[in-house]
């Protein structure tokens, strides 16, 4: 590895941060699902969360970078072309489908932490795996209420709310050892099946040694981010250990250099980088200038302390907080403009007066409300009701003052 004096200014480092992650050039147009699948495979995963303030993360998140994507466009993803599968990362996540081969490692470790948990043993009994898999044989994509009669006695809810049955623990189990596989989702329930049915063969009995598996999942994680360190690229997937991650830096399997970048306040971070990175600087677009309300999920968002060291914001999800505690509110999204999260604002989708309605929304410090501002925001709210399936955005309100000047 070579040792390089080259330093990222923090403007730099957010406009590379943001090239890799799709999120400088305008949201693509393009309605074909293979761009939809494209996009999934330049992010590398796509988180899933159920929460459809707007529109669930998965479409949110896609939907930011190609505005063509619509609800629908997922089920044509998983059904369709079966262009993507679903498994486990730090988190529930979509993955293109060709990365599948180097997953396999993360199957066995995802299903020995599951299986070594408090529920463990219900997950554990072969005969009722047995019993399942056997009936989605004959009988195709089921989801776990489809499995009810396998219910092994009444599940006390009394002392654990999160307490489930044996057999919707054990089809998870299943899923994340890599037997069976998501076939697809109504209103977000998973449906499974036998993985030979779901993923293509091509991935499915292609087998790849450990080293190589974990090699392609640093080498990737590092691609994507642009720049990192080592707990970054781990984090990144979490689908192998930190120990691993610095094994693999000692011996990369392509060419790296390190580096260091400045946060805000202007100390320096030392980090890794793919060697090309001075090169592919030279050819990033500059980012456009339109205001976007991103998910809270995702990927730019995700990382807190990688958030805060480029972008100085100190962003939460407060869906946790009690109401009384909140600073902002249930579900509020973060406002990217340019190279710059200027502010956030808690807005949802009104089913019963078809509006998206905006409760509130705030700047950061140091960041003016302008004319040309406000008007940005308001012409993304309109394109954001075209996700959340609504037919108009309601007016902006008057801004709120941000917390720290209260």
């Amino acid at each position: 590895m070579s040792d390089s004096s080259f330093v990222l200014t923090n403007k730099q480092a957010r406009e590379v941060w943001l090239n890799r992650q799709s999120l400088a050039s305008s949201p693509c147009g393009k309605p074909q699902v293979t761009a939809f699948a494209d996009r999934v495979a330049r992010l590398g995963m796509v988180q899933l969360d159920s929460i459809g303030v707007l529109s669930r993360a998965h479409h949110h998140i896609l939907w930011s970078r190609q505005s063509a994507y619509r609800q629908t466009s997922y089920d044509k993803l998983m059904q369709g072309e079966r262009s993507v599968f679903e498994h486990f990362s730090h988190d529930a996540v979509i993955l293109p489908m060709s990365t599948y081969p180097y997953w396999q490692r993360q199957q066995q470790r995802r299903a020995s932490r599951y299986s070594g948990g408090a529920w463990g043993q219900a997950m554990r009994d072969r005969r009722l795996q047995s019993t399942l898999i056997n009936h989605i044989e004959k009988h195709g994509p089921v989801c776990s209420r489809d499995l009810a009669e396998y219910q092994q006695g009444a599940v006390d809810k009394s002392n654990h709310a999160w307490m489930r049955p044996a057999h919707k623990l054990t089809l998870d189990y299943l899923w994340l050892r890599g037997t069976l596989s998501v076939s697809h989702r109504k209103n977000f329930t998973k449906y499974y099946d036998l993985t030979e049915r779901i993923i293509p063969d091509r991935f499915r009995i292609q087998q790849l040694d450990e080293q190589t598996q974990i090699n392609w999942l640093c080498e990737q994680a590092l691609t994507r981010l642009g720049f990192a360190s080592a707990i970054e690229i781990q984090r990144f997937w979490d689908a192998c250990e930190l120990s691993e991650v610095h094994a693999w830096l000692l011996q990369p399997s392509i060419p790296v250099m390190k580096i260091a970048y400045l946060d805000t306040q202007g100390n320096r971070i030392n980090a890794y980088a793919p060697a090309e990175l001075e090169q592919q600087i030279l050819d990033d677009a500059k980012p456009v200038p339109r205001v976007r309300i991103l998910s809270p999920f995702d990927p730019v968002v995700r990382d807190r302390v990688r958030l805060q060291n480029l972008f100085g914001f100190d962003y939460r999800i407060e869906i946790y907080v009690p109401a009384a505690k909140r600073r902002y509110g249930y579900y509020v999204y973060p406002m990217l403009e340019g190279n710059r999260m200027t502010g956030r604002i808690d807005v949802r989708a009104n089913r019963s007066n078809d509006q998206l309605e905006t409760r509130a929304w705030w700047l950061e410090p140091g960041i003016q409300e302008t004319t040309a501002r406000r008007a940005k925001i308001e012409q993304e709210l309109a394109r954001l009701a075209k996700l959340a399936g609504v037919s108009s955005a309601g007016p902006l309100p008057a801004r709120s003052e941000h917390p720290a000047k209260r």
